[in-house]
């Protein structure tokens, strides 16, 4: 599926504007990353097709989450006051919820089993980020499964697991657990997935490993040595991801230039040369190159400057080191949508990105006074807030 549908099978038309339960907490109902990320998404002034435009899943994947999220109370229809009972929806593993019907379970057999993390004596309280609940997609499916216990430990590694950072027994396990497979010899292993795992279950694995261990996700906090062992893990999943993308990439491109050739008389129009190139930006950003997705964003964005490529450019942008970038392009898409509370998040996200701390803040705080029905998106903003008047203070007294 490539288009949005005009309906969806137990919301109706994806043109209402749908909102958030109030009172529904993602973390009581267990709220996997993909499906949080789309849940900030929906602040009831953009309509359902618009948010599944703009969350860069793949239509089918965002409407399965989207009927998952409405089948636990999570989402209100335009009149609704509250929330229906939950239906026994299944959660979205590799077998996911699917628009038209369900498929039956398989069993995948882990790479290695995990045990439960036992605290760290150096674990601070970590900032107040979404986290994947324990035994929800990061442990599930084809999600990544790493073994946790670390086994026979070396010296450096329980003195990594001691320090005191912003990192969680888990997150610090699953950063060393991966260090120990830099060598490249097992992609499989790295990516926590089967010897037998197809494409899709190497492309979800890994989407979800490097939304986990991606340095940007941890903007501001404290690391300690764990800052370059992430980093050196996230360089190895996507040369993992890459490597065993290979062939499938070299049979994608020989369809490609054959479907050119078919339709080499046909003139391609503007839009679906944008369309073209922000969708290969996508790819490089998913790979881990920002610098390239960055250039193809650019031209994406010079061709057609509609506002969910204005916003991937953004925080490409943040990604790859081009605050002055990211500022441009995030003006822009919250000039389009001045009263979206997410793209005021945006630009505040892209000026503290350049260290213009007070512009940020003035952002953030026009922002809460945005008509907003998301608690979620609400408490980030409110996170942030509190984020840069503290960065703000302490540029003060220095």
């Amino acid at each position: 599926m490539s288009t949005v549908p005009a309906d969806i099978a137990g919301i109706g038309s994806t043109q209402q504007m749908l909102r958030v339960s109030p009172g529904f907490d993602p973390l009581k109902a267990a709220v996997g990353p993909e499906e949080y990320f789309v849940l900030s998404r929906i602040d009831g002034s953009q309509s359902l097709r618009q948010v599944l435009l703009a969350t860069g899943l793949s239509v089918e994947r965002g409407i399965a989450i989207v009927q998952r999220l409405r089948s636990i109370g999570a989402l209100l229809l335009p009149g609704e006051t509250s929330a229906p009972a939950p239906t026994a929806m299944p959660a979205l593993q590799t077998d996911r919820v699917r628009t038209g019907g369900t498929l039956p379970p398989r069993t995948i057999t882990p790479v290695a089993a995990t045990r439960p993390p036992t605290p760290s004596s150096g674990q601070r309280p970590a900032a107040d980020r979404p986290r994947a609940p324990q035994g929800t997609p990061s442990m599930l499916g084809d999600a990544p499964v790493h073994d946790l216990s670390l086994t026979r430990a070396t010296q450096d590694e329980l003195a990594a697991l001691a320090e005191i950072n912003d990192l969680d027994d888990t997150e610090r396990r699953r950063i060393l657990a991966i260090n120990r497979l830099l060598d490249g010899r097992d992609p499989h292993a790295l990516l926590g997935v089967p010897a037998v795992a197809d494409a899709t279950a190497i492309k979800r694995a890994y989407f979800l490993l490097s939304k986990e261990i991606h340095p940007d996700r941890y903007y501001g906090e404290q690391l300690g040595s764990f800052g370059p062992r992430m980093s050196m893990a996230f360089e190895a999943a996507s040369r993992a991801y890459a490597r065993l993308t290979r062939n499938d990439k070299k049979a994608a491109v020989a369809a490609t230039q054959a479907q050119a050739i078919e339709n080499r008389d046909q003139p391609q129009t503007p839009q679906a040369y944008a369309a073209e190139l922000f969708d290969r930006a996508c790819q490089l950003e998913v790979q881990g190159d920002a610098l390239g997705a960055m250039k193809l964003f650019a031209a994406a964005v010079r061709v057609d400057p509609q506002l969910r490529y204005l916003r991937r450019a953004a925080s490409c942008a943040i990604a790859a080191g081009q605050p002055r970038s990211a500022v441009e392009y995030a003006k822009k898409a919250h000039g389009l949508a001045s009263q979206d509370p997410s793209s005021a998040r945006l630009l505040a996200a892209a000026f503290r990105a350049a260290g213009k701390l007070t512009d940020a803040e003035e952002v953030l705080v026009m922002a809460m006074a945005l008509k907003s029905e998301n608690d979620t998106l609400d408490a980030e903003l409110r996170h942030d807030l509190a984020d840069v008047r503290r960065l703000l203070a302490h540029q003060d007294r220095a």
